[in-house]
């Protein structure tokens, strides 16, 4: 997908573009400085080779900056997310809005707060717009170039409408009275000159600026004024009458008639020192404690813990123990960080005094979906009386005494729900955000704490661990905790390829959940994929309709389309420059692998006939009307871009007539278990449908007349896997060479996650599975907290898709581990530098086992439920009973395996 230029509209790759602005391309894992046992990973300095991690419950999630809670801009914009909380601007497609920043928790003494004093920027500097306070539509943009922090402000037009209110408040301190010249930094590549507002001390008057070559490009007007004597505040706003398709990077303030300022203001408010920040895995609770020296010198200790509970989807909390190292009045403030807020709009914030609540509602762009939010204060367990923040934003403030060396538990209880929760709530949205803080408030932190640990070892029941490596134990562990920080069982809302970590990919759904996210989940987390089954199931009328409105007379098109890119309402989201939306059909087959591969894996025969039926039977329509009768004879499927992107307009892409017939023929399979007629079209087609081969080079061609082209990812490569297409092993093997040589090195990471599991069941020689492995990781892994890029060089970021795709090759590679309707596959594979993979909690029709592949052995122990059926090597099949393991042996690569370099 590609980025969308203008100042006002999010690019797919917000986070993506900042990260490679500042120059935060992947780093290995070995980067990583302190772990225990694969399950905690931390830092003890966010000023290098630093990028935030997130925290989530499946239903909530925010990504937490360096400070510990809160907003930052920096080094990536720190988001809150919610699902299923989408927004449609007024001339656009359906995007992922963001919340306020509800992780904001400062404590201090009169304006010195910590990560809330107000931030200044000094006379005689350069003052980024990204750390003043922004609000009223407004935010944050990263996609262009050339800004001093990396990002900008942006929001202030909004699809060539005026965000009329949006507003970035900006303290100068330490002026002289009198003349002084503003700066302004600016973007403006609309083509035509642009209006928006300048504020100083309250007087306001329109600036225009002139159009620039690019939105790539940045220049500077200058504005003179008049200024008081200390502190100043300078405003950028759109009012009524602008044009305001404008970016501003920064303001500056310095003498009538001097050079302009070069120094950049720091983006903080005093110092910290003996800083530590950890991320538990087991728990979801991202920990940070320091020592901040205020600028009034006064020394406070703080050790914070945010956290989305697990046993409470709407429930998300913020807790802080301050040791002031003073005496005095101390001032906690609790807030809705506006600057956080993304393509929705606040109303009616309110603060409860006697009970120490704030309340507000947040409504998307369009009125399309409505949440509550409440958050309760508690100092010590106790409730302190609270009054409204000065500056009318949404938060709430209480002042009490304090001892030097004394310590408090401060924290913030905060409830979410919306409009389109699909658990039921009793209660409309933001009665039901009360009730959930308060309820919690009431329990006590020690106690929703203990609930979310509680919450999150039942899941770790089922684990993926590398005996005596800690190192990828926790890879892999980071991996399947984002996956599962973005999803949960009763939420059906799928994941994006950034989960809930951003709004990256604007939050929509593509097939990176059912083929590359999907199949990791539903070996332990069955009841969590079954939701991802359900997103489609509800959307099947769109997908219907989709398909209705391609029909014309000469070509006729039943069944059902599902989208490429899914939101809300399962309409194709696709931006209409893109031809994405028309020719990546292929989804509707990744989704009908899903739907059956539950079924495999459950034996649910009444889930089958009542949620997965309508599925299947309308992706087979669809393709048997959308192929079309080949001259020489068979079916072809014309004009589409297969899951390689880099070419459009295919005929017989390998992979969408891979995928097709399989759809067809598991639609035939699913027709005589549910009892219903299967048309006789769906055989014909499936059966004529035509795979691409050369015979000459015995490979599979990507598609008709496809001449060795550079590919962006796996394609050919997924005929083995998922798509299990006959083929001799020469052949298998012969795709993974050919299209190893001609797959982009920048292109994503499961290309080699195919490659790792292919490679596993063919038992490549030598190097290869292993390679592939590790260049499916490495490269991609971000510092301190294994999260993951999309590409080598940046991408989006945190990319739950190559997560998925690693964990699969745990899951799937080394065990050979394949889904029946009557057994289990089990083929174990091992290369000489693996100690072993030891996998917990898989399921399968109502059984939990265990696999653990060793360097000789891999042995298969049942833990729950009936005898297991498991056939081996896709040989005799074994009935498998508790107390008495299954044995078999383990296979290796041929050749030498021994060197494959660093």
């Amino acid at each position: 997908m590609t980025k969308q230029d203008g100042p006002g509209r999010r690019a797919a790759f917000l986070v993506v573009a900042c990260c490679l602005l500042l120059g935060l391309v992947a780093a290995p894992a070995s980067a990583t400085p302190a772990r225990d046992d694969g399950w905690v990973l931390s830092t003890n300095d966010p000023s290098k080779n630093y990028s935030p991690t997130f925290v989530g419950n499946g239903y909530l999630g925010a990504r937490v900056p360096a400070e510990g809670h809160g907003y930052s801009s920096k080094p990536i914009v720190t988001q809150s997310q919610l699902a299923g909380f989408y927004g449609a601007p007024s001339a656009g497609q359906e995007e992922r809005a963001g919340l306020p920043t509800w992780t904001t928790l400062g404590f201090g003494r009169g304006d010195d707060v910590y990560g809330l004093g107000e931030w200044s920027c000094g006379f005689g500097q350069l003052c980024p717009a990204a750390y003043g306070k922004i609000s009223g539509g407004a935010f944050l943009e990263s996609s262009h170039p050339g800004s001093i922090t990396g990002s900008y402000l942006a929001g202030l037009n909004t699809n060539n409408t005026p965000t009329v209110g949006g507003r970035d408040v900006v303290p100068v301190r330490n002026a002289p009275a009198g003349p002084a010249t503003l700066a302004v930094r600016y973007g403006n590549g609309s083509g035509s000159a642009q209006t928006v507002h300048i504020g100083v001390n309250g007087q306001s008057r329109q600036l225009s600026v002139p159009s620039l070559a690019s939105w790539d490009d940045w220049a500077v007007v200058t504005v003179p004024v008049t200024l008081n004597a200390g502190a100043n505040t300078l405003e950028v706003t759109v009012a009524d009458g602008d044009t305001a398709r404008v970016n501003v990077d920064y303001l500056a303030l310095y003498p009538e008639g001097a050079q302009p300022p070069t120094q950049v203001a720091p983006s903080t408010v005093g110092t910290t020192t003996n800083y530590r920040q950890s991320l538990d895995l087991r728990t979801g609770v991202l920990s940070t404690s320091f020592d901040w020296t205020s600028p009034a010198g006064e020394v406070t200790s703080f050790a914070y813990e945010v956290n989305a509970n697990r046993a409470d989807g709407h429930l998300g909390a913020v807790s802080v123990r301050a040791v002031p190292h003073w005496s005095g009045t101390a001032t906690v403030i609790d807030e809705f960080d506006a600057r956080g807020l993304d393509h929705a709009s606040t109303r009616d914030p309110q603060v409860d005094g006697r009970t120490a609540t704030l309340s507000e509602t947040v409504v998307s762009d369009g009125n399309l979906v409505t949440a509550g939010m409440s958050s309760v204060l508690r100092v010590d367990g106790r409730t302190l009386p609270t009054r409204a923040i000065a500056d009318g934003g949404a938060g709430q403030r209480a002042d009490f005494p304090v001892r030097a060396g004394q310590p408090l538990r401060i924290t913030k209880f905060v409830g979410v729900a919306s409009s389109v929760d699909t658990d039921r709530l009793p209660a409309a949205p933001q009665q039901a955000a009360a009730r959930t803080a308060a309820h919690a408030a009431v329990e006590g932190y020690q106690r929703a704490l203990a609930r979310n640990q509680e919450a999150w070892a039942d899941l770790w029941r089922s684990n993926i661990s590398i005996p005596g490596d800690p190192t990828m134990t926790a890879q892999v562990h980071a991996s399947m905790f984002y996956l599962l920080a973005s999803v949960r069982a009763g939420v059906v809302w799928s994941a994006s390829p950034g989960g809930l970590s951003s709004d990256g990919y604007s939050g929509h759904v593509f097939w990176d959940m059912e083929t590359w996210m999907y199949p990791a989940l539903l070996a332990q987390y069955p009841a969590i994929a079954a939701d991802a089954n359900a997103y489609r199931q509800q959307r099947l009328p769109a997908a219907r309709a989709a398909a209705a409105a391609l029909s014309t007379p000469d070509h006729p098109v039943k069944g059902a389309k599902f989208p490429w890119q899914s939101a809300l309402t399962g309409k194709e989201t696709t931006p209409d420059w893109s031809p994405d939306g028309r020719q990546e059909i292929h989804i509707d087959s990744d989704i009908a692998l899903a739907q059956w591969q539950y079924y495999e894996a459950t034996g649910d025969r009444t889930w089958l006939r009542d949620k997965a039926w309508p599925v299947l039977q309308g992706i087979a329509d669809y393709w048997a009307t959308r192929a079309v009768p080949d001259p020489a004879g068979g079916y072809s499927i014309n004009d589409v871009k297969g899951a390689d992107e880099y070419h459009d307009n295919v005929n017989n892409s390998a992979s969408t007539n891979a995928g097709a017939q399989a759809s067809l023929r598991i639609a035939i399979r699913a027709a005589g278990i549910v009892g219903r007629p299967a048309d006789p079209a769906w055989a014909r087609v499936a059966d004529g449908l035509k795979i691409p081969a050369d015979p000459v080079n015995n490979i599979h061609p990507e598609f008709d007349g496809y001449a060795g082209q550079t590919i962006k990812q796996a394609d050919v490569t997924l005929l083995q896997y998922p798509w299990a297409v006959p083929m001799s092993p020469e052949l298998a093997q012969n795709d993974l060479d050919y299209y190893r040589q001609r797959t982009d090195p920048n292109g994503p990471s499961m290309t080699d996650a195919i490659a790792t599991i292919a490679g596993a069941a063919l038992g490549s020689p030598g190097c290869q599975v292993y390679t592939s492995l590790r260049t499916s990781a490495d490269p991609y892994l971000a510092a301190p907290f294994n999260q993951w890029y999309e590409t080598r060089t940046g991408g989006a970021f945190d990319f739950t898709t190559g997560q998925g795709g690693y964990l699969q090759e745990f899951l799937y590679g080394f065990t050979g581990l394949r889904w029946g309707t009557d057994a289990v596959t089990v083929d174990p594979f091992l290369p000489t530098q693996l100690p072993g993979v030891d996998i917990t909690g898989i399921k399968w029709h109502g059984r939990t086992f265990d696999l653990s592949v060793g360097a000789r052995t891999t042995k298969l122990t049942l833990r729950s439920g009936p005898p297991l059926p498991v056939r081996v090597g896709g040989g005799d099949v074994r009935q498998v009973r508790p107390g008495a393991p299954l044995q078999l042996p383990t296979r290796h690569p041929a050749g030498d395996a021994t060197d494959c370099g660093s």
